[in-house]
């Protein structure tokens, strides 16, 4: 009977911790407050996209620089050295949506996109799903961003499943 008692006093203590960004809809003005306002930044980040057509997980790491206002770059070093700039016009669309969440203008993003938000011990959750009337929801499922003081984790899930985990570190 006691361990069915521990059982459960863990099962209730961790499944908050557990629990999926997307159970908690969240208001616009309600997420802004308690957001930071993100700076430019540089650091280095690693990335997995899982391909679940082929069941293969592809790793890329290497630098990472947010010039606010600008855009995102990514540099990467591993496996291979190439450069991917969100701030050319074939990655307009991306760049907007980073863009406006990095300076807090989520209104630009409100037509698009349902809000959810959760924050526990400090550490946020934002995560984003397309308006089902949206052009986004063509190509993508969902988007979580996850951090404290700065960006520590995006993923992003595209409509055919293949999710892209970035992780970012200084």
């Amino acid at each position: 009977m006691k361990k069915f008692l521990l059982i459960i006093i863990f099962l209730l203590i961790i499944s908050p911790v557990l629990a999926d960004v997307f159970e908690h809809p969240k208001k616009l003005e309600d997420i802004t407050k308690e957001l930071p306002t993100l700076e430019s930044v540089r650091c280095k980040f690693s990335q997995e996209k899982y391909l679940p057509q082929s069941g293969v997980t592809l790793k890329s790491s290497g630098d990472f620089v947010f010039e606010k206002n600008k855009g995102v770059t990514f540099y990467t070093t591993y496996p291979i050295t190439s450069t991917t700039s969100y701030t050319s016009k074939e990655y307009r669309q991306i760049n907007s949506v980073i863009t406006a969440i990095s300076s807090g203008a989520f209104s630009k993003l409100e037509k698009d996109f349902k809000f959810y938000f959760e924050k526990n011990s400090g550490i946020w959750t934002l995560g984003l799903a397309p308006q089902k009337d949206s052009k986004v929801a063509n190509y993508l499922k969902s988007i979580e961003i996850e951090g404290k003081s700065d960006i520590s984790r995006i993923v992003i899930i595209t409509k055919d499943l293949t999710k892209t985990s970035i992780r970012f570190t200084k």
